[in-house]
């Protein structure tokens, strides 16, 4: 049964909407404080909260609701009296719809169950977000418990791992347990609940790039060109209910149709500024790729695949576990990353986050090697422009361990992309931004490729990772992906806005309406859902002048 808090909403009106909603099924609750803390106990679906949208008295506690981890996948409707103005601004800073008052209770019903139908998706990917954090955490006890194991007369570390395979396929892998296996001197065995190797046949790529682009479709269905549709539709159903109406009847329904042309024009605007910075910078954002490999500590071995099998599958033991070495072995372990960065000169510096150019940086449930054991070590990174053919290998110049800010070089061709520009004042909470990325990577890119050029693409590069990635610039395939949204949220070290982004997002740019960066994204709560963070470009600032100092001395 879905749960409804009503917020400040006065006596009369609280009372009759308790009645009304309980009889349509809700579980409603009418708390004395309306703070984060109330709704964290409540645990609501929807707010409904009662505002003078004239003063916008409710705007520091959708701040604080939005911006807070927990509470930002709650629904919020505000019940005003104010103008259309003002009304706009309230879902600027943070409330995800907006009625007037006096409004007919059927149409607040249905808003409701939009509400709730939206927030239906969100709910079910956070808790296979916390289904597979579970599982992680399940992993990492069981690997330490074989990590502390000792074979007789002679030391040895058993490590449970996980390959990233493909990471065109960039779905997370959750581990169950491990147990010794022994093949020779191998002295490794990775166990998967879903194991993905090297290899993939043509028919499982295109079946797994088939479900990511029904996902990426599902989880865009909010972006502005669907909101706008929906806001026409609205207007023109509100035009026609104005020409058979009359009295109070006329003056609410003239009212709610001057609060949708201004939500139309004010999205319309933005999305026109959005396609003018796309079609300046989009090739100022690259795509960096990594291959990370693993090395054991003492020895400096590499971690290899024991053995492959006829069909080119990593070799099993007879409980259905990949074994792994570091003797011998027939082909490296890799884990493939994706990130975004950006060009800031013509110098060929790209600015990005730090754990996009060392991926196991404050993240090392992202290594799925036990690190006291094996050091992941990049084998390779090269940034991939949109319009270029050719991949360019991409230099480490500096690292900030006090933000998640990274500054990398390539040797730009003569034919150079765009630098961004960027803008060193403050950013406004509520403004408009623009993110442009790469999120799920490869992934992503594949999905918004028609099927024939993917079959092709399927039977020409086959098993190998880096010819995909190839044959996708080859092809000029490579382009990022845009998303609209507002800040929320704007202090020292932190901006926080809702532009959709997801993993391979890391590292984009973050543009304000005159198409200056503003700041460097760096993390999502879960999926496309939710806040999203940037690193402020105030603070970026400082650090590449540290960076670029540091590196000048050397």
């Amino acid at each position: 049964m879905p749960k409804i808090l009503l917020f400040r909403i006065a006596q009369d009106l609280s009372a009759s909407l308790v009645s009304d909603l309980s009889l349509a099924g809700y579980d409603v609750a009418t708390p004395e404080g309306a703070d984060v803390r109330t709704v964290l106990q409540q645990q609501p679906d929807l707010i409904l909260l009662q505002t003078d949208a004239r003063t916008l008295d409710c705007c520091g506690f959708l701040t604080q609701l939005k911006g807070n981890e927990a509470t930002a996948p709650v629904k919020i409707i505000l019940l005003a009296d104010g103008g259309s103005l003002e009304r706009s601004r309230a879902l600027d800073l943070g409330a995800d719809d907006v009625l007037s008052i006096p409004f007919e209770r059927i149409e607040l019903f249905a808003r409701i169950r939009a509400q709730l139908r939206e927030k239906a998706p969100d709910d079910r990917l956070r808790l296979a977000v916390l289904d597979a954090r579970k599982k992680e955490h399940e992993a990492e006890e069981a690997l330490a418990a074989i990590v502390a194991q000792k074979e007789t007369g002679k030391r040895r570390w058993i490590a449970l791992g996980v390959v990233a395979a493909l990471a065109v396929i960039g779905v997370s892998i959750a581990i169950r347990n491990a147990q010794v296996s022994r093949k020779s001197n191998a002295s490794l065995v990775l166990q998967l609940e879903s194991l993905r190797s090297q290899i993939l046949t043509q028919d499982q790529l295109l079946e797994r790039v088939q479900k990511n682009r029904e996902a990426q479709n599902q989880e865009l269905s909010a972006s502005v060109s669907k909101q706008l549709q929906e806001l026409r539709a609205e207007s023109a159903d509100l035009r026609k209910q104005i020409s058979t109406s009359s009295g109070a009847s006329l003056a609410d329904l003239d009212s709610r149709l001057k609060q949708t042309d201004s939500r139309i024009g004010k999205l319309e605007n933005e999305s026109r500024i959005a396609q003018e910075i796309v079609r300046d910078y989009s090739n100022s954002v690259c795509l960096i790729y990594a291959i990370v490999g693993f090395h054991d500590r003492k020895s400096g071995a590499r971690l290899m695949f024991a053995g492959i099998d006829a069909n080119g599958n990593p070799l099993v033991d007879e409980k259905k576990n990949v074994i792994v070495t570091t003797e011998g072995g027939s082909r490296p372990v890799y884990l493939h990353v994706f990130g975004s960065g950006f060009l800031i000169d013509t110098d060929g510096h790209i600015l990005t986050n730090h754990h996009v150019l060392q991926p196991w940086w404050h993240n090392a449930q992202a290594i799925p090697v036990p690190s006291d054991t094996f050091e992941p070590i990049i084998e390779s990174m090269w940034a991939y422009f949109p319009g270029y053919e050719t991949p360019m290998p991409v230099q480490v110049r500096g690292l900030s361990e006090d933000f998640d800010l990274g500054l990398a070089s390539v040797d730009l061709p003569q034919r150079r992309p765009r630098p961004v520009i960027i803008d060193q004042q403050a950013a406004v909470s509520g403004s408009a931004v623009v993110l442009i990325g790469y999120p799920t990577g490869v992934e992503g890119i594949l999905a918004r490729v028609d099927e024939p050029t993917l079959k092709q693409i399927a039977r020409a590069v086959g098993n190998d990772t880096e010819g995909l990635m190839q044959e996708l610039a080859r092809r000029k395939l490579i382009r990022p992906l845009v998303t609209q949204g507002h800040l929320s949220v704007v202090s020292a070290n932190r901006l926080v806005y809702d532009a959709q982004t997801t993993h391979g997002g890391s590292g984009g740019p973050v543009f304000d309406t005159s198409g200056k960066v503003i700041g460097v994204n760096f993390a999502i709560l879960s999926d496309f859902s939710g806040s999203n963070f940037a690193v402020p470009i105030s603070r970026a600032g400082s650090v590449l002048a540290t960076l670029k100092s540091a590196q000048v001395a050397r």
